[in-house]
């Protein structure tokens, strides 16, 4: 999905807005991939929060930080 390189930020958050939007049961393969993005910093948090920030989508904002929550001990 995302092909090992640094994510522009809006890339991400669009793939953030199809996991919230997802059935919980249905999340698994994405909130993986999310996470691999993260855990191996190919992603700018600052600017994706920027971005949600900007926007207003306090939901996304939301469910990025339970995504962060599940995968904190694995972050370096």
């Amino acid at each position: 999905m995302f092909e090992g390189q640094v994510q522009d930020p809006q890339v991400f958050v669009e793939a953030l807005r199809q996991y919230h939007q997802t059935q919980e049961d249905e999340r698994g393969e994405l909130a993986n991939a999310l996470s691999e993005l993260i855990i191996a910093k190919r992603v700018d948090l600052a600017a994706v929060r920027h971005l949600l920030l900007d926007g207003g989508e306090h939901e996304l904002m939301d469910s990025l930080d339970r995504l962060i929550d599940l995968i904190e001990p694995y972050i370096e």
